[in-house]
């Protein structure tokens, strides 16, 4: 009616009939007409592809898998969110599409806001996974009686952002899905929470290391070791937790001569089975570094 100048009343695509559209005389304004349907045309797809998106993210969800040692449960974990990965990718893509498009302008404010949120999920994700995998490696570690004795103030430290890391988990198993997570989580800033959780993770490793680097000092040939190997000796309260891993701290030094109910060290076994015995038998009693200097 504004191209043609006419006015036929009210528009109710119910009871229009044939000859309201001739009173239009459309055939006077072939160009405005055709490019009003090319329009409607082009927004009908871009609100199609939209809506595809809309249905796609209503239904996605996390694979939240229980997260057990032995048979012990430790909490929840997020399954590697591939798939996800790549349904953000494809609608990224999508939506940058059609904001570059002449005929988004009447859902331009819904593009431009499932753009934002979808970039924030491949955000969250992104900071997501690196710190499950740093809260699986140190809470490993800190699960030893033995570490949490001689780290205790690490140790406290940890289990508080555990504990905050595990309520995120926990809501994310009763919920799972990518929206509600990523974006309309309780508290309003997933992402902001999981880099908090990040950085305090960070400085309980940085804490460990110089721990183990301590420890190193102390006794030297660990660093012929990795740190793994390093944590499962200092986590155990046994003597014989360092056996399987002399070969590499000592030249052809298989395994130490435990005697009196691994109370005292007798001597040393090489790779082939030859044995000496200590002039002195010496104790393994307090730090895994000291007595080991002992009898080195």
């Amino acid at each position: 009616m504004d191209e043609t100048g006419k006015d036929i009343g009210e528009i109710n695509f119910k009871t229009m009939t044939l000859s309201k559209v001739f009173e239009l005389e459309l055939q006077n304004f072939e160009d405005q007409v055709n490019a009003i349907c090319q329009e409607a045309k082009e927004e009908a797809k871009n609100e199609e592809n939209l809506a595809k998106i809309e249905s796609a993210w209503k239904v996605q969800n996390f694979e939240i898998l229980p997260y057990k040692k032995g048979t012990e449960l430790k909490g929840h974990a997020i399954k590697s969110p591939d798939e996800i990965r790549q349904l953000l990718e494809d609608n990224i893509l999508i939506l940058q599409s059609l904001n570059a498009s002449k005929y988004v302008r009447a859902i331009k404010g819904k593009v431009a806001q499932w753009e934002k949120d979808l970039n924030t999920i491949n955000d969250v994700i992104d900071v997501w996974m690196i710190v499950q995998r740093k809260w699986m490696y140190l809470e490993s570690i800190f699960a030893s009686d033995d570490i949490r004795m001689q780290l205790p103030e690490e140790a406290k430290k940890f289990m508080k952002t555990d504990a905050a890391y595990k309520k995120i988990m926990e809501g994310a198993f009763k919920n799972p899905n990518v929206i509600q997570c990523c974006v309309k989580a309780e508290g309003g800033n997933r992402l902001g929470e999981l880099k908090n959780i990040s950085t305090e993770l960070d400085k309980c490793q940085k804490s460990l290391t110089n721990y183990l680097e301590s420890k190193k000092m102390s006794f030297p040939r660990f660093y012929f070791i990795s740190d793994d190997d390093l944590l499962l000796i200092l986590g155990s309260s046994d003597p014989r937790a360092i056996s399987p891993h002399l070969l590499k701290l000592f030249d052809n030094c298989k395994d130490i001569i435990f005697g009196k109910g691994d109370k005292q060290v007798l001597g040393m076994i090489s790779d082939e089975g030859e044995k000496y015995d200590f002039e002195t038998p010496q104790k393994p009693e307090g730090a895994v570094e000291d007595w080991m200097n002992r009898i080195d």
